[in-house]
């Protein structure tokens, strides 16, 4: 088992989050030469030319997961944890997330008694506020629906915490048809990590995201375009063009999508 370790879950029919989580994996291997990343995916293929770790989602795995397909963002914690069994510290990116500089300094920040998630976006939605009178758990703790909710875009994670987030991910499954929302999974696991005396810290690394109406469509023709360009290179030469590659949006990207209200 190694040390520390970089992780991607990327599954679906949109092939843009298999593509996607390559991209940022190639800025990453740039930025952190020798990093160490493992993808759960059901794409392997994508994957199997680059220095690059997989492990292949299978359809029935992905079912068991998303506790029969009913809360699909399950498969995210529970690929979270299968790929901490692998490392001692986990540094983990969704497949919209990608550096724009070095990165590695993320796992001086990681131990059992402290965590890194993305940012803290507060109280959660009404939705959540059914939870005080549904009894529902979280290990032993009584969910109210008002503890702070930490976004789980970026999670930096110990090994020493797979229980912890086993129980989140037990809670998850609670909480199907109780909460009309998508974000149980993050809502779990920011309390988990921050429960026995653990904390967590909102990272500050250089690191962007397109997880936006606008930025994804533009970040969506600009990966097509990057792979359909510099596919058939060698994956050092990808690295090398993946650094220099913008898919984020200049003024005249804002100007031509003035039309989209969410940006």
């Amino acid at each position: 088992m190694g040390r520390d370790r970089f992780g991607y879950v990327a599954f679906g029919d949109d092939a843009l989050y298999a593509f996607g989580a390559l991209f940022s994996g190639l800025r990453l291997l740039h930025y952190c030469p020798g990093a160490k990343i493992t993808v759960l995916t059901d794409r392997p293929a994508i994957f199997r030319r680059y220095p690059i770790d997989v492990i292949e989602l299978t359809a029935e795995r992905m079912t068991e997961m998303s506790f029969g397909n009913r809360y699909l963002f399950g498969i995210k914690a529970a690929g979270v944890i299968d790929i901490l069994r692998r490392c001692e510290r986990l540094f983990f990116m969704d497949a919209d997330m990608y550096p724009t500089g070095d990165i590695s300094t993320c796992f001086s920040d990681i131990s059992p008694s402290l965590s890194i998630m993305r940012k803290c976006e507060g109280k959660p939605k009404p939705a959540y506020r059914t939870l005080e009178e549904k009894g529902c758990l979280l290990g032993t703790r009584r969910l109210t629906g008002s503890e702070p909710m930490w976004n789980s875009g970026v999670l930096g994670v110990h090994n020493a915490n797979i229980p912890a987030l086993t129980d989140a991910y037990h809670t998850m499954e609670q909480m199907i048809g109780l909460v009309r929302a998508h974000t149980p999974e993050q809502f779990c696991i920011g309390i988990a990590l921050s429960e026995g005396g653990r904390t967590i810290r909102r990272h500050r690394l250089p690191i962007r995201n397109y997880n936006t109406r606008g930025r994804k469509l533009f970040a969506r023709r600009r990966i097509e375009a990057f792979f359909e360009a510099n596919g058939h290179l060698g994956a050092e030469q990808q690295i090398k063009q993946a650094a220099a590659y913008r898919v984020w949006r200049a003024p005249l990207d804002l100007l031509r999508q003035r039309d989209i209200w969410h940006f």
